[in-house]
């Protein structure tokens, strides 16, 4: 049985690993054997864990742990979270009045991933408190091919949400049969939610993007509302004169959460690449970036998006080119113009 070295992980011939202390090994029992060394995986470090596949999907740690650890500050985000968490508070207003959080910034800066790490948090907050947090994503219910009106959109999503709730065994048995009836009435269901769900669950419901933004945002903050029910929405086209009348126009009513993202700052791309780069040295082998190719990335890209993809995009350019793919290399400005080119030759553009 010949054990083969790659670093210091040895593997049999059944295909288990076990670490070693040495650099190489021999055939076993066998004097002289041939020294077999394998090369380490080649990996892009830009994925996210589960989801390498997929690499321009947002953070979502509600339904994957790891992802927790993922958020870099950058675009502002942090101080955004920051602000929900402080707005939030220990959650008695949520539990007693229902909350409504919006946030807003430029397509690709990073919102879905602040409301999905803000729906995370307050299910875990809840967790500590003895209750269950259910998160209820209905963002992508709406049909794309068509306009709808306010009525419309509302309708669509209640009567989603209810099949929603009855998969996640969220309302007590004879609360469901009432709300079974008029599942597509919003004006029935939504404000009776904190009194049909069980006695130890909370709702964290992520909305569709408004469609005709302070109208749509201010029916599900006034008019929907209701106890133990957070509604959490994004808008890339709602801008501070719009989030200042929503405000304005909510002040006699249980004012919304609203949080903004923006553009990459000074040294956020910096920040970015070495916080990836430094995760996953166990996971295979891949070249660092020279400090010129990190500069040039921070000039190509203004959000968080294009510069997910960007650097994803290089290292998978550079895994494709069969150019030399190791530790001791670097990732250089040549090929970040690369991969640049490439996507310029497909049409496919810089954008988010």
């Amino acid at each position: 049985m010949v054990r083969l070295s790659a670093g210091r992980r040895e593997v049999d011939g059944g295909g288990h690993g076990r670490r070693s202390g040495r650099s190489g090994l021999r055939a076993a029992g066998t004097r002289g054997a041939l020294l077999v060394t394998a090369p380490r995986r080649q990996v892009n470090p830009f994925p996210l864990p589960g989801w390498e596949r997929t690499p321009m999907r947002p953070l979502r740690p509600f339904d994957r742990d790891a992802h927790r650890d993922y958020y870099v500050p950058v675009d502002g985000a942090e101080q955004a979270f920051e602000a929900f968490q402080h707005e939030m508070g220990d959650l008695t207003g949520l539990l007693e009045d229902g909350r409504l959080v919006l946030v807003t910034g430029e397509s690709g800066c990073g919102k879905t991933a602040l409301v999905n790490r803000c729906a995370d948090w307050v299910v875990r907050r809840l967790g500590e408190r003895g209750l269950r947090g259910v998160v209820l994503d209905v963002t992508g219910c709406l049909p794309t091919d068509q306009e709808l009106s306010i009525d419309q959109r509302t309708t669509e999503v209640c009567d989603q949400l209810f099949d929603l709730l009855v998969d996640h065994d969220a309302l007590r048995p004879e609360a469901e049969e009432q709300l079974r009836e008029v599942r597509d009435v919003p004006r029935r269901v939504f404000p009776r939610l904190g009194r049909a769900l069980r006695e130890d669950t909370t709702l964290v419901v992520l909305l569709p993007s408004p469609n005709e933004l302070v109208d749509e945002v201010i029916r599900y903050a006034r008019v929907l509302r209701s106890a133990k029910v957070l509604f959490l929405a994004e808008s890339a086209f709602l801008g501070p004169d719009d989030v200042a009348d929503l405000v304005r126009r909510l002040e006699t009513w249980v004012p919304p959460v609203t949080l903004c993202v923006g553009l990459l700052d000074e040294g956020d791309a910096q920040r970015f690449a070495a916080d990836r780069l430094s995760r996953h040295a166990e996971a295979g082998s891949y070249p660092r970036m020279s400090d010129e190719a990190v500069e040039l990335v921070a000039k190509l890209c203004q959000s968080v998006a294009m510069l997910q993809r960007f650097l994803h995009g290089t290292y998978e350019h550079k895994l494709e080119s069969g150019l030399s793919y190791t530790e001791a290399d670097l990732v250089s400005v040549e090929d970040i113009r690369a991969f640049f080119n490439t996507r310029s030759r497909n049409g496919l553009g810089i954008g988010p």
